[in-house]
């Protein structure tokens, strides 16, 4: 029997040792990436695209508010002068026309969140194959995106690496 625990208690130093030597191999790692992804020339790049094409669609709105005022101008100062037929037409008129701005409006605001996303999605896609590689040459066990905005690691410790600093330069930026 007393070989027996022997060779159980040597099985089970052998265990705690390994987890000893794999817990003190875990790497974690921790990382803004928004902060990265903003001093990327590809952001910059993104932001001026959407914001040339913002002021595109902000010109047509203009124009189509503008010709809605001038119909409820036209139709307030003729009012009077309007036959009943004439008054319902300008009604309908006018209405048809708030319609479409709101229309515009909507699917204007729509169309670039979509356009945000289709410009977005490689940057952050070549981002995201960044840290994974990162995560496999450096051997880390977990990266965490830990930001102002999005908070997902509640604490980490200053064991904890921070990796950006890789990631910059994977990335080639300063």
């Amino acid at each position: 029997m007393k070989i027996e625990s022997g060779k159980y208690l040597i099985i089970l130093i052998f265990i705690l040792s390994g987890f000893g030597l794999f817990a003190q191999t875990m790497k974690f790692g921790h990382i803004d990436v928004n902060q990265v992804f903003m001093t990327m020339p590809e952001y910059h790049n993104i932001q001026k695209t959407l914001d040339d094409e913002i002021s595109k669609l902000e010109l047509q709105f203009t124009v189509m508010r503008e010709e809605l005022q001038k119909l409820e101008d036209d139709f307030m100062r003729n009012m009077s002068t309007y036959t009943p037929l004439e008054r319902q037409t300008k009604e309908l008129e006018y209405t048809e026309m708030e319609r479409k701005v709101q229309e515009f409006y909507l699917n204007a605001q729509t169309s670039m969140q979509q356009r945000s996303t289709e410009l977005q999605t490689p940057v952050i896609e070549r981002l995201l194959k960044a840290i994974e590689e990162i995560g496999d040459e450096e051997g880390f066990i977990y990266i965490f995106q830990n930001s102002p905005e999005v908070r997902l690691t509640l604490y980490y410790s200053s064991q904890s690496i921070d990796v950006a600093p890789l990631l910059m330069k994977k990335l080639g930026l300063k």
